[in-house]
């Protein structure tokens, strides 16, 4: 028998990598301080995208920078008094605002996001899960066309990559979202896309599957981890105990519990912000849209309509600053008829980032028994069924289907 594992984390890349563990036959332990996808996998704006292969380092950002920086674009905001803290990412970051770099990390993040969409089809429909999918893509708009030519870099490494799209113009835009207010000079429409309508829901569905097989989801909150007679010994909020190997999965928290074993902390967090409103009676939309001049993206859940904000660049805890949003919901309204708003407050989430987008996904560098699996940015929810394949080929010594030196823990850590 495989010995036990277990697994931190209960968003989509904890819960994806131990139902992957679990089908090669691992006893596997998933715990979390709350219920599977309630984190940041909830508030997502329910895209499995191709089109977020592209790098957020862009050469398209740098005759932006004087505007981000004064944070005069909604798409971006930086929390001034993290600066001191974020210089040394965003000077990594900004070293890989090359052409080069930008087409070599797309590729490797759209080898990730091909795989990645192609095993959740599989589990969605394994799962039963097809009520909670739309796969009639997703639309990216623009107001300003001079926005749109900014973009064609991102154009270039989509078709580079293989990802099918289609562009529109304002006529074909209104045909195809005849609800849409006519504020919009260009459209792309990325064909393959899936929007999932409760993205929370599918990661429960994911979570019962793994539990209906054997596998034990615990609610308890990791403290922290030491080594261990070649485990680990991890302090919970029930006490401490032994383990054999583990699986770190913590998103934006990771860094936290790894700091007693002397790894850096890596990570920007973005800060996401996302409001549910009602449609306007009889109004409705067939697809995400990505305002890309507004600043947000807004998508048809199951329920209500999810307008989400851009990046809001902090470095830890901070208190909630949903000012993006606040200007992003007018200019949904501008583009599109909604009602009511249907939360007391704004959902906030942390995504945490890289400076070349990636995510770490590999055995620690320093130390046995232990795999880490998280700075997936804008792209968890994507990429949790690949995460999940490539920690189980570590664990069980496997060869990788694809280069996996891209997302190595040691590049940064």
């Amino acid at each position: 028998m495989k010995p036990s594992i277990h697994v931190l984390g209960a968003g989509i890349v904890g819960i994806s990598c131990a139902l992957e563990l679990q089908r090669r036959g691992y006893p596997v332990t998933l715990l979390d301080r709350r219920g599977p996808g309630e984190e940041t996998s909830s508030g997502n704006a329910g895209l499995l995208s191709y089109s977020n292969v592209t790098p957020l380092a862009s050469p398209a950002l740098l005759p932006r920078l004087p505007h981000l920086l004064m944070n005069l674009d909604n798409d971006f905001r930086l929390h001034y008094p993290h600066l001191p803290r974020l210089l040394p990412w965003m000077l990594r970051f900004l070293r890989r605002c090359r052409r080069s770099v930008y087409l070599r990390d797309g590729a490797a993040m759209n080898t990730l996001t091909q795989a990645s969409v192609a095993l959740h089809r599989q589990w969605i429909d394994e799962f039963e899960a097809a009520s909670l999918a739309a796969y009639a893509g997703g639309l990216k708009l623009y107001r300003d066309l001079r926005s749109f030519r900014r973009d064609a870099l991102e154009r270039e490494l989509l078709e580079s990559c293989g990802v099918r799209y289609r562009l529109l113009d304002r006529a074909q835009i209104r045909e195809l979202e005849p609800d849409l207010h006519p504020v919009f000079a260009q459209g792309v429409l990325i064909e393959d896309s899936i929007l999932i309508r409760d993205p929370e829901a599918l990661c429960r569905i994911y979570a019962r599957s793994f539990v209906a097989a054997g596998g034990r989801l615990e609610r308890v909150e990791a403290h922290g981890l030491q080594p261990s007679g070649g485990g680990w010994e991890l302090v919970t909020g029930r006490g401490r105990e032994q383990v054999g190997k583990l699986v770190i999965c913590l998103g934006a928290w990771t860094p936290g519990l790894l700091r007693s074993l002397g790894y850096a902390n890596p990570l920007a967090i973005e800060r996401g912000y996302h409001m549910l409103l009602e449609p306007a009676d009889g109004k409705r939309l067939g697809r995400s849209i990505f305002d890309v001049d507004a600043g947000y993206v807004m998508s048809p859940m199951a329920m209500g309509y999810r307008v989400s904000s851009g990046s809001n660049l902090v470095y830890a805890e901070a208190r909630p600053d949903p000012r993006q949003l606040m200007r992003a919901v007018p200019r949904a309204r501008q583009a599109f008829p909604l009602g009511r708003e249907l939360l007391s407050e704004p959902w906030m989430g942390r995504r945490p980032t890289l400076p070349d987008t990636l995510p770490i996904i590999g055995p620690a560098p320093r130390h046995e028994n232990l795999w880490l699996a998280f700075g997936h940015s804008h792209m968890g929810f994507t990429l949790g069924p690949i995460s999940g394949v490539l920690i189980a080929n570590f664990v069980d010594g496997r060869e990788q289907p694809f280069a996996v030196a891209p997302c190595a823990p040691g590049r940064y850590l």
